[in-house]
């Protein structure tokens, strides 16, 4: 779970308006620092992760509040970085695993998903909203709160598709030994060893982007 962002620049709800890690990164900013790290040390402190998100899948039909974490390989982890941010825990998987719902990731173009030819895309967004209710995405149905629009492209910045998204539709609350790891700038990595300490977690293993970077 990263700490830092982003924020619309213009006061909007992020998740309601792009499809994509590109889309995002034009028109938001990241946390600051000083936000991020805040952000991190609070949920280390509350031992919670708030339900305070929603994404609006079409017209007006939009999730639950959740809280979100990612499953992303280590090696992925720095095209990650650059949308979300410097600061991030990782929990172990079967705390998340019990508490969590993998997101289901769609296609949000009704040209794409019937493979209709270029010159027939510009379809209506009433059209693409009355295939969403012929196949069950509609406010009446719960998975819509498991469902992510976005384009499926290999470019990593051109989908959502590579964070691997979980879901819980409440506030998580997780104890001590749930922490796996803490990733943060070099030069904090010392001042989170501190404050984890100070809380009492053991045996917490605290990473810096620089070693990430170089394995």
């Amino acid at each position: 779970h990263f700490t830092g962002g982003p924020v619309s620049k213009e006061g909007e709800v992020v998740w309601h308006n792009y499809r994509c890690l590109h889309e995002v990164k034009q028109n938001t900013v990241l946390k600051t620092p000083e936000e991020a790290m805040d952000n991190l040390k609070n949920i280390l402190q509350t031992k919670t992760l708030k339900a305070t998100c929603t994404e609006l899948i079409y017209g007006e039909t939009e999730t639950e509040k959740f809280c979100c974490v990612c499953d992303i390989p280590l090696d992925d982890l720095t095209f990650h970085q650059e949308y979300y941010g410097d600061y991030a825990v990782g929990f172990n998987s079967n705390k998340i695993h019990k508490n969590f719902h993998p997101v289901l990731y769609f296609e949000p173009h009704l040209a794409k998903i019937l493979n209709i030819e270029a010159s027939m895309k510009d379809i209506q967004a009433e059209s693409e909203e009355q295939l969403f209710e012929m196949i069950g995405i509609h406010k009446g149905n719960p998975l819509i709160n498991f469902l992510k629009l976005t384009h499926f492209d290999p470019d990593y910045e051109d989908s959502f598709y590579g964070e691997r998204e979980w879901r819980c539709l409440k506030d998580f609350h997780f104890d001590y030994g749930d922490v796996e790891a803490i990733i943060v700038p070099k030069q904090q990595v010392n001042e989170i060893n501190d404050y984890i300490k100070s809380l009492g977690y053991q045996n917490i293993t605290v990473l810096s982007w620089d070693f990430i970077e170089n394995i």
